[in-house]
């Protein structure tokens, strides 16, 4: 007679495995759903909708661009500037 495998060995031997197929396909219907939604609509709209998208990125990505460095210096001034919140 057969004997029965217990968890352990079952997830030793299959589990993991099955749980990193199914991690990769939700990460994979995560990424994909986007990206099909952005196919279908090209599709439809065609030259219009790439030109809008390729203004959208060149706009946010500027203003981004600024904000970032704002950051960028506050946090600068902030943790590397040794007399900064020291009175002179």
């Amino acid at each position: 007679m057969g004997e029965c495998m217990d968890f352990s060995l079952f997830m030793e031997r299959y589990g993991y495995k099955a749980l990193l197929a199914i991690g990769i396909l939700i990460v994979g219907g995560v990424v994909a759903f986007p990206v099909i939604g952005l196919i279908l609509t090209f599709r439809r709209f065609g030259v219009y909708f790439g030109a809008g998208v390729l203004v959208l990125t060149l706009y946010f990505m500027l203003i981004n661009r600024k904000t970032l460095d704002a950051y960028g210096k506050a946090q600068g001034k902030y943790f590397y500037d040794p007399k900064y919140g020291k009175k002179p």
